[in-house]
Formats: C-alpha cells, structure tokens, sequence
C-alpha cells in the first residue's frame, strides 16, 4: 500500500516549523534590521517632521514678537509586498511503494526545504538592492550564443528573465540561463549561456536584466531594499516629495558613477555626516553591510594594524568592531550584497514590517497540497507579505562608486 496523503499531510505539518525557524536564522537580511513597525490599515504611514516652527527671532525690550509660525509633518506611505513560491511533487513521488516511504520523505522535504531556501536567497539579494527587481545590466556584448552582464549571482540556471530598456522600461526580450562560467572577463563582466541563442532586438549594453517573465516579472514589484531606503535621491519616497523636502533623505558619497578606491577619509566622511545630520548618539553603534570584496579594501585600509609573529594564532584585524568619535561600526559582508558600495546601517532605524511571516498556504483541510486536477500531482504554495521601512533616513548613510576586484561570477 502507497503512503497516503493524509501521511504526508501529517509529516509537513510536523517537519514545517523547525525549517521554518532555521531558514530564518541563516538570513542576514532577516537578522539586521531592529526597528519596529506596524502595519496601519492597509499601508504603513508614518509622520514626517520636515519643517521646524520659524517664528522665533532675537529682539529688544518692548521689541515685536514674530506672528505664531507651525512645525510641518508630511505623511511617509508605504505599500505591502508580496513574495510567492511554489512547489509541485508527482503521484508517483506520493505513492512510490511501501518500502520506500522513507525515500519519497526525503524527496518532498527536499523540495519544500528548498523552496523555503530560495525564497530566503531571492529575499536577501532584494534587501541591499532598489526594489525595481533589476538583477544585472547588460554587458558589452548584447545578444548572441553567449552574452555579458554586470552580475552573473541572481542568474540561476533555469531561470527565465526579461531585459528591458533602461530608456523605457519596455520588454526587448527574453532568455533563460543555461549556465553563467565562473571566471569573469578582462572587464570583469559574467558570460552567461541562455538555452537558445540570444537574439538582437534592440537592447544594448546597460539595458536592464529583470527577474522573472510576462505575469511572473518581477519588475517594480520586488521589496524596497536598503539602495533605494538609504538615498539622497529628488523626486517621491514612500509618498514623501523629497525634491521639497530634501533633509528627508541620506547622506551619500557618490563620485557619478566613477569607481574610486576606498580610503579612511571617505570612510569617516559618511561617518560625520551621519553625527551631522541626526545629531545621533555616539554611543549606538553602526553596522556598515557591503560585499566581501569591498570588505576585503577595508581590511587593506588597517593592514598596519595586522601583526603575524610565531605567538600568532589568528590572522586578520585586531578588532572586528572599531571605535570611533562618531560611535562604534562593526564590518559586516553577505554574499548578496552589492558591489561597490557600502550601507551606512544604524539597525533600530530599519525595520520589517510583515503582516504574514513566510509560510506554507494551506487548504480548509490543514494540509500544504492542492490536487492538480489537469496532472498526476500535488502544489504548495508558500506567501510572505512585508516590506522594508527606514524611520530617520540621515541616521544612515552610503558610500558608492567604489572600487572593486570581484574574483569569481558566483
């Protein structure tokens, strides 16, 4: 006799929590924020002080007194996003025999510990990024039976992905990665190989690489990273016009998009002018989260303070965490992140705002699988609903163009 359904219905329901709660730990995008946000009816909405009461002035005795003035608060709005899998296992798996029951476990917890996985891994390249769902930029060569990227790491093989016009946004075309090599080229760019040939239709070099096709894209629909959160942008953020109110924004040390290495003093630039802005106490401490290539320039910036005698028994800084007249700042690298620049990170200013943890979507029944009545098989489901909120934006900072020496596509 097969395993029954109901079988497998009883150990998801006992195997589910423990994955749960690993997948969670081994997030760093999960572990850094600390703020703590609420949901508001259907949005986040947060007031904004923008504007101090300017009816004070110095006078004389019997002198006027300025006409009543006001503080001005704007609303800061934000919109909840949706982050979906979804798994399907045959019948066959189902009901393999009796005597492999163990096996078709194995199977179906594979598959579900792997979705989870993957859920966590598209959620952590998401949280240093921009929310538009932009994943590379288009290499020197466009099209053909191989072509180049900027970022071969969201490239997973079989997946499909749209390239869309950084002029306009609209589709040019399509591919579905075969395999990305290892090595990257002279220009430090990834060769990708899609399963068909590449054809030229238009896009070009810095033209956008999008996650997901057609209804599953994932363009303008991703979570609103620590790119777009921590940024001195003009235009609208979360529904607040920062072109009019411009203090609403970060500190950010830009060089337009001319890669320059990294020094102490930019380093301590982005740190003063936190303290400037926010006024900040020094005694919180800042995690400044950036790629292990970056990481690797500002181990570079210490080397006088690495010493290697005999008596040695660790190479590396004396200190992972470093004191400063501005407060503490711990160095911290997730293989995720972007290159090139480093997020400035005061933890209890950043927060994740869920209204529905990750979890399996289940039928009246209690069990994760709906039958597949067009197929031999069963689908679950899996639905997070959150977003990423910043509260004091100059409490952050950012450091970008900078230079970097990439070693590996993966």
């Amino acid at each position: 006799m097969g395993v029954s359904i109901s079988t497998f219905n009883a150990s998801f329901i006992k195997y589910l929590p423990g994955v749960t709660k690993t997948l969670n730990n081994t997030s760093t995008a999960r572990l850094l924020p600390l703020g703590k946000v609420k949901w508001e009816g259907d949005r986040l909405l947060k007031k904004v002080h923008v504007k101090r009461n300017i009816a004070i002035t110095s006078t004389v005795d019997g002198g006027a007194i300025p006409a009543a003035g006001k503080q001005t608060y704007v609303d800061s709005e934000a919109y909840r996003k949706f982050l979906v899998g979804a798994v399907r296992v045959s019948d066959g798996v189902l009901n393999n025999a009796s005597t492999t029951e163990n096996a078709a476990i194995t199977v179906v917890k594979s598959e579900l510990e792997g979705l989870l996985e993957g859920v966590r891994k598209v959620e952590e390249w998401q949280f240093t990024r921009d929310g538009t769902g932009i994943v590379a930029l288009l290499g020197a060569t466009a099209s053909g039976a191989t072509f180049t990227v900027t970022d071969g790491r969201a490239l997973w093989d079989d997946k499909s992905f749209e390239i869309r016009s950084a002029a306009t946004g609209a589709v040019l075309e399509e591919f579905t990665v075969s395999r990305i090599a290892r090595a990257l080229t002279a220009a430090g760019e990834v060769t990708v190989t899609p399963t068909a040939t590449l054809a030229a239709s238009g896009q070009a070099q810095s033209d956008y690489v999008v996650w997901g096709t057609g209804a599953d894209s994932a363009y303008q629909k991703a979570l609103t990273g620590l790119d777009l959160l921590i940024d001195d942008a003009t235009g609208t953020f979360q529904s607040v016009n920062t072109t009019t109110y411009p203090r609403y924004t970060s500190p950010v040390l830009a060089a337009g998009g001319v890669a320059r290495p990294l020094t102490a003093q930019l380093y301590r630039q982005g740190l003063a002018m936190i303290k400037q802005e926010s006024g900040a106490d020094a005694s919180r401490e800042i995690v400044v989260l950036t790629s292990v290539w970056d990481a690797m320039n500002h181990e570079e910036m210490h080397q006088g303070e690495v010493r290697i005698t005999p008596e040695t028994k660790t190479v590396g800084l004396v200190l992972p965490t470093f004191q400063t007249m501005f407060g503490k700042v711990s160095l911290m690298t997730a293989p995720d992140t972007q290159w090139g620049k480093m997020f400035f990170v005061d933890r209890n200013e950043i927060s994740w705002a869920s209204q529905a943890e990750l979890d399996w979507r289940r039928s009246d029944g209690g069990g994760i699988f709906e039958r597949d009545n067009n197929s031999l098989g069963y689908v679950a489901n899996a639905v997070e609903i959150t977003e990423l909120f910043i509260d004091q934006r100059n409490r952050c900072a950012k450091i970008e163009d900078l230079k970097y020496s990439a070693k590996t596509a993966y």
